[in-house]
């Protein structure tokens, strides 16, 4: 597991790259519960198969949308700005489109967890591998640009303030306390009104899912847990 940036800037103030982040920290964290949770279905404990496939479409989605948010805005945003790093982000666009296919696979596998649980393992390990590579170079190389933006654009409509709560939420399981009441200073109103609610929701569905499995209080895109290992 690499040693990844904080997630608070130097000064301990959030920024862009705060919220960027706590995305890694979140994919970081969910294949490593389904790494945890599937050789238990693949014994034949099919209590949450149900749960975890549900969240396997989650993950996918938020990934996916993820990358096409990189790919349409802070990529080519950045790649205007620092030429120098046109190498690095063609890099970065490509590894979306090796990724993709990785989670078609996961798709057709969780389908049908109860007897491809050991596929979807697989794709799990492959998709972690690939996606740990990816983000390291993405913090090392894209990161420092956006620690200097510390405004959170205001959501447009009712439906984008629900989406980014929801997004927050999920981004926030296992996060220390100090670094969410600094992004939670720099996020619009309408946001910060909906998260306590998302929270809320968000930790009814954790345990739904994974049960027990660790949550920690990270200060960087590493789940603490993991980079304890």
């Amino acid at each position: 597991m690499p040693t990844a940036p904080d997630l608070l800037n130097d000064d301990g103030s959030a920024s862009m790259a705060t919220a960027l982040l706590m995305s890694h920290h979140g994919f970081r964290r969910d294949l490593a519960r389904f790494a945890i949770a599937l050789p238990r279905v693949l014994a034949g404990d099919r209590s949450k198969a149900e749960a975890l496939a549900a969240e396997w479409k989650r993950f996918h989605d938020t990934l996916h949308g993820h990358h096409n948010a990189e790919d349409q805005g802070l990529f080519p945003h950045v790649a205007a700005q620092h030429a120098e790093l046109a190498a690095v982000i063609a890099g970065l666009t490509a590894d979306h489109r090796r990724i993709d296919p990785l989670l078609d696979q996961g798709d057709e596998a969780f389908a049908d967890i109860g007897a491809k649980a050991g596929t979807a393992a697989a794709v799990v390990t492959e998709l972690a591998t690939l996606l740990d590579a990816h983000l390291a170079t993405e913090e090392a190389h894209v990161v420092p640009f956006i620690r200097a933006a510390k405004g959170f654009p205001p959501p447009a409509t009712d439906a984008e303030v629900a989406l980014y709560a929801d997004g927050f939420a999920w981004a926030s399981d296992g996060i220390a306390p100090e670094v969410l009441a600094k992004l939670d200073a720099m996020l619009p109103e309408t946001v910060t009104a909906k998260l306590p609610g998302a929270r809320a929701a968000f930790a009814e569905r954790r345990l739904r899912v994974w049960g027990s499995t660790p949550t920690g209080a990270s200060l960087t895109a590493v789940p603490d847990w993991l980079a304890a290992k």
